[in-house]
């Protein structure tokens, strides 16, 4: 086994010195690494969906494609007792994943941001497992995220082994959540969009070109084995009236109050999770899957990815009362299925809600406009978009996955206009997205990329210099003067006797006239301190430090002990606070020399 490694990292650090030596071919070698990676991401992407499609068949007795409607026909009990069983196999798994839940999109944008890249393999192969027995037996969740996460783990893997920086790595990390994307969807630009908008969160040129290549062979790999068909087939709509385009803003604003409604929901279910402590978290599942079957007795359709249910809402045949129920339904159940432990995503969940909303909300204002009203089925287009655009943050790319999966592009400006609405109300009232709402809750503030989250992670005792003087306010004015001279400036800090903070000092509060005559040993230190501004606690996010220092001007603030007693224990610079901000954002958008070091 040990000689299998040796020859392994032996290969790689061939692979590095031969074609990372020179500096000459690095971008080509990216590239043809961009390539490799798209290839076998594609092929996990069809794995997975071949997997859940064996599974569905094996206990239901149904395809994916026929899935809601041919489980209507199966008895009570088996639509009972599948989830459960199905419940209790996951949970079993789980035992291996640290905090016994499955990963997705929120670990790889971990990862791409803090991580230097890294997904663990064994982690990443288990969670995958999880997900595909849990979608399989029926939960109520999708199969998009937990594909980018198997995507990523595989090519981390490659990084891990070639040593490559952590640049690199995260432009390869993207190649692969690009390629699972457009192989899942059969939808290469939005597998390229979602990419560089959700995980990379830049355009640079230097991971475009790159992410480009990816998602090209993850759609080959796809089109090559499950043919080139869009993830739904729709009929054509077109608009009926330019007088309708009120009636898509107003749909916006509601796809943005619903899938509020749909995070909050989700939120809330995690914490109800945490609550049931007492209850052993490998029986979560069976519990979750107890509560999907009995809602699937009424409404089967909200069972798995829920692809079929979402196609017949695209093509409008389902009635008001039916939409508005499945909105409902889809809900509770992708909220019952995540806080219950099962594995899988939100992307599905999105798009079926977002697809039978718009169908309601179409029906709705044909009634009272039967004139000028489309059909229902293309309101359902536009709300999957408005929908989804809201829930994942990413409304460029949302945009292009609709247009690609349905492949209508009659319906672009309405589509545009709902999910720019639907995602502008959304991040006035919510958190950018879901994702970065499940990293909050564990402390992890990404939505402003990674420079943001060190101004809310770091604190100001890892940033500030402890290198400063002080003086008492009984001490004399040219003892002041000294010490300035001798740091270079700056500002001393003032204490009284006990130790005290009572003020501070610089060049500017000692005049010159000071020191003519006899008053440069008359004057003391007490005569001429200027009270602080302000001051930041050694506790205190950097954030509070940044803003603290923009708000008086000054460019350095006394930093004080947390308990409150005003001992000052060291300085925090503005300079400095931005230095470290200012590389974060470089590192950010891949600009930490690109690949000429590696490990």
């Amino acid at each position: 086994m040990a000689k299998k490694k040796h020859t392994l990292h032996g290969w790689a650090r061939w692979l590095r010195a031969t074609m990372f030596g020179s500096g000459r071919y690095e971008y080509g070698v990216i590239t043809f690494l961009a390539a490799i990676i798209g290839v076998i991401a594609g092929y996990a992407a069809i794995g997975f969906y071949l997997a859940i499609e064996a599974i569905i068949i094996f206990a239901f007795g149904e395809s994916e494609a026929t899935f809601a409607t041919g489980i209507t026909n199966l008895p009570w009990w088996q639509i009972l007792l599948v989830p459960i069983i199905g419940g209790l196999v996951v949970g079993q798994i789980l035992r291996f994943l640290p905090n016994n839940l499955t990963k997705g999109v929120p670990h790889v944008i971990e990862a791409a941001a803090l991580k230097k890249s890294h997904v663990d393999l064994k982690e990443g192969l288990i969670s995958a497992a999880a997900t595909i027995l849990s979608l399989g037996a029926g939960a109520s969740s999708g199969r998009e995220g937990p594909v980018v996460h198997l995507g990523a783990t595989l090519a981390a893997f490659v990084t891990d082994r070639l040593h490559l920086n952590p640049a690199t790595a995260r432009t390869l990390l993207g190649c692969a959540v690009a390629s699972a994307v457009a192989a899942s969807f059969n939808a290469p630009i939005a597998g390229v969009f979602f990419a560089l908008e959700v995980i990379i969160g830049h355009y640079a040129l230097h991971t475009f070109a790159p992410i480009v290549i990816a998602a090209i062979a993850g759609t080959l790999v796809s089109r090559a084995h499950l043919g080139d068909n869009p993830a739904f087939q729709v009929i054509d709509y077109s608009i009926v009236s330019f007088w309708e385009f009120p009636a898509f803003f107003i749909l916006g604003i509601v796809a943005a109050i619903v899938a509020i409604i749909f995070m909050t929901a989700i939120n809330y279910g995690d914490k109800i999770r945490t609550s049931f402590s007492k209850i052993p978290y490998w029986l979560h599942p069976a519990i979750a899957g107890l509560i999907l079957g009995m809602i699937a007795l009424v409404y089967p359709e909200v069972l798995s990815v829920g692809y079929e249910a979402t196609s017949k809402a695209l093509n409008g045949e389902y009635t008001l009362q039916v939409l508005l129920a499945l909105i409902v339904a889809k809900i509770f159940a992708a909220t019952v299925s995540l806080a219950g432990r099962f594995g899988g995503g939100v992307f599905s969940p999105s798009l079926f809600i977002g697809a039978v909303l718009g169908g309601a909300f179409g029906l709705i204002v044909a009634t009272i406009f039967p004139e000028l009203a489309s059909s229902h089925g293309m309101y359902a287009i536009v709300g999957m978009g408005a929908m989804a655009s809201a829930v994942l943050g990413a409304p460029i790319s949302t945009m292009l996955i609709v247009f690609e999966i349905t492949g209508d592009y009659s319906t672009t400006i309405a589509v545009m206009i709902a999910s720019a609405v639907a995602s502008l109300v959304s991040n006035l009232f919510y958190r950018r997205s879901i994702f970065h709402m499940q990293l909050a809750n564990r402390g992890i503030f990404l939505e402003g990329g990674r420079a943001t989250y060190l101004l809310k992670s770091a604190h100001v005792s890892d940033h500030m210099t402890r290198d400063f003087y002080t003086l008492q306010t009984s001490e004399k004015a040219i003892k002041a003067r000294e010490l300035l001279m001798l740091q270079g400036g700056g500002i001393l800090i003032v204490t009284n006797e006990t130790g005290h903070m009572e003020g501070i000092l610089s060049f500017s509060e000692l005049p010159s006239h000071v020191f003519e005559g006899d008053m440069a040993n008359s004057v003391t230190v007490g005569e001429l301190l200027r009270r602080a501004p302000t001051v930041v606690k050694s506790s205190d996010i950097l954030e509070v430090a940044l803003n603290k220092l923009e708000m008086s001007g000054e460019e350095t603030l006394p930093v004080v002990s947390p308990e409150g007693n005003n001992t000052v224990v060291g300085l925090i610079k503005h300079r400095m606070v931005m230095r470290e901000y200012n590389r974060a954002l470089l590192e950010s958008h891949g600009q930490d020399k690109t690949i000429g070091k590696h490990g």
